[in-house]
C-alpha cells in the first residue's frame, strides 16, 4: 500500500502542534514529526510500521519520525453504531533536538525515548494518559520556552515509564515501501497542502501533477477513496479545528484563513465533516480545556 506524505501546517508562534482531531480522515501516512496520539473516543485499529493493534479511549501511542502509520475507526471497519473515533495529538520534529543528544545526560531519557519510537510504543497506563493529555492541552496556554519545556516534561514522563508495549516487532525500515511523495498524486497533495488556503482550481492541480483533470480524478479516488475536493475540505476543516482551538479569531475570520470566503458555505463544510457547527465546536474544545 502506498504512503501519504504528509505536511503538517504548525502555528507561526510555535514548531510543534497541538492538535484536536475530531474523526481520522487521511489514509496510510507519515511525516517528518513524532507524533503523540491520545485516543479520546471510540475504538478501532491502528497501524504503525509493519504493526497493527487494536486500540479504545484513553489508549497512547508514540510514533517515530517518517514512520508510517492509520487510524482506522470500527464505524468504517464494521459500520453500524459505533462511536466515531476522535483523538488529540502532539506533533514536534526532530529538529527541536540536539544532534548530539545522547552525549548529554539531561536528554538520555528522551533520546532513549525516541529512538524506540521507530517501533511504535503503546502505553497502556490510563491514568498515566490522563495526566499527559492534560499536560498536551495546558501548551496552548504556553509560549515561548514555556511550552517547549512542557513538551520535554511530556517526553521525560514517559521516558520513565516501563507501562509500554511495541506496536511492531521490527524498527521499520523508512525506504521499504514506496512513498507518494513524488508521483502524481503525491505531488497533487504537495499542491494541496501548499494552497489549501487558497481557491484551488482542479486544472492547476493536475497541471501540477502532470495529468489531465479527468485522469487525476480517476487516479486521485482510486488511491485515497475520495474525491480531491473532498479531500480539500477535510484538509480545510482540520485546519479551522486547529484554529478554532488555539486562536481567539472569531469564525468568520477561521473560515477565511481555511480558503472559504462564503461563511454560510464554510459551516455547512465543517458540519459536514464533523457534525457539528464550528461555534458548537469552539465550546466543546474550551469545555473540555477547562476555558469556560
Amino acid at each position: 500500500m502506498a504512503i501519504l506524505e504528509r505536511k503538517i501546517v504548525h502555528g507561526a508562534e510555535s514548531s510543534f502542534s497541538h492538535v484536536v482531531y475530531p474523526r481520522f480522515v487521511l489514509p496510510r501516512h507519515r511525516h517528518a514529526e513524532f507524533e503523540l496520539m491520545i485516543f479520546t473516543a471510540g475504538s478501532g485499529k491502528q497501524f504503525v510500521g509493519g504493526g497493527t493493534a487494536d486500540y479504545e479511549a484513553g489508549d497512547m501511542a508514540l510514533i517515530g519520525s517518517g514512520i508510517p502509520h492509520l487510524h482506522l475507526c470500527d464505524t468504517i471497519l464494521d459500520g453500524g453504531d459505533a462511536v466515531p473515533s476522535a483523538g488529540e495529538a502532539l506533533h514536534f520534529p526532530p529538529a527541536l533536538f540536539p544532534a548530539d543528544m545522547d552525549a548529554l545526560p539531561e536528554y538520555a531519557r528522551i533520546s532513549q525515548l525516541l529512538r524506540k519510537s521507530r517501533y511504535g510504543l503503546r502505553f497502556r497506563d490510563r491514568v498515566l494518559s490522563g495526566r499527559v493529555l492534560e499536560m498536551m492541552r495546558e501548551t496552548d496556554g504556553c509560549d515561548g520556552i514555556r511550552r517547549f519545556v512542557q513538551l520535554l516534561s511530556i517526553l521525560d514522563i514517559l521516558a520513565k515509564s516501563s507501562d509500554f508495549v511495541l506496536l511492531s516487532d521490527a524498527e521499520y525500515q523508512i525506504d521499504n515501501e514506496a512513498v507518494f511523495g513524488n508521483d502524481p498524486i503525491g505531488r497533487v497533495y504537495t499542491y494541496l497542502a501548499d494552497h489549501f488556503r487558497e481557491p484551488v482550481e482542479l486544472g492547476k492541480a493536475a497541471a501540477y501533477a502532470g495529468m489531465n483533470p479527468a485522469s487525476l480524478c480517476r487516479a486521485f479516488r482510486r488511491r485515497t477513496d475520495k474525491s480531491i475536493f473532498r479531500y480539500l475540505t477535510e484538509m480545510r476543516v482540520e485546519y479551522a479545528c486547529k484554529l478554532l482551538a488555539h486562536s481567539k479569531q472569531t469564525v468568520s475570520q477561521i473560515a477565511y484563513e481555511s480558503g472559504y470566503n462564503n461563511l454560510s458555505h464554510f459551516n455547512r463544510q465543517f458540519r459536514a465533516v464533523t457534525h457539528r457547527t464550528p461555534s458548537d465546536y469552539r465550546r466543546q474544545i474550551n469545555a473540555d480545556l477547562g476555558l469556560l
